[in-house]
């Protein structure tokens, strides 16, 4: 009467869901008994989005995916008693029936892994942004007027946008995944 977690990919390490979390989630519902697949997000090509621990999902998954962090692709053993138990669950879910999900957490919140292309490309865009404005400072006096009130020159702008720039990509850093997870 429980569940187990076998994890096939890890997650970032750092991040677990918390009661009253939305996540956002891949998976792959099984029978353990023969192994007959009776639903799955990834074939409809949608995640499954839920709040965790508030009895939205099965006690298996409220239990066992609160054990997974950011990222993790793991199998989930759930006895019956965790599942659907003794009523089943339509057609496809007999009585007493065990299973066995392929589950991938995908977010916690608005927050997910981001690939280290994705990383450099928020780079590229926050640094273009910052060029951007100090080119409207250059070419817009009364912008610049404005920002020299603010900041007094150039150069107090510039540290204002670079140290914006370096706060948003902190913010990224350990979100950075550091392998693919993603694959079915």
């Amino acid at each position: 009467m429980s569940v187990e977690v076998e994890v096939k990919t890890k997650g970032d390490g750092k991040h677990f869901p918390k009661k009253g979390d939305k996540l956002s989630m891949h998976y792959i519902g099984t029978l353990k008994d023969g192994g007959k697949k009776f639903d799955s997000s990834r074939d409809r090509g949608s995640p499954f989005t839920f709040t965790i621990g508030v009895g939205q999902v099965i006690k298996g998954w409220d239990e066992g995916v609160m054990k997974m962090s950011l990222g993790e692709r793991s199998i989930l053993h759930i006895t019956s008693e965790y599942g659907y138990g003794a009523r089943g669950a339509g057609s496809d879910i007999p009585p007493n029936a065990d299973l066995v999900f392929d589950v991938e957490l995908l977010k916690i919140g608005d927050r997910k892994l981001i690939s280290k292309a994705e990383f450099e490309d928020f780079k590229a865009r926050l640094e273009s942004w910052r060029a951007a404005k100090l080119t409207k400072y250059d070419n817009d006096a009364a912008f610049k007027e404005k920002r020299d009130k603010k900041y007094e020159d150039r150069a107090g702008y510039d540290k204002w946008l670079s140290a914006e720039v370096k706060t948003s990509l902190d913010s990224q850093k350990e979100y950075i995944k550091e392998q693919d997870s993603s694959a079915s």
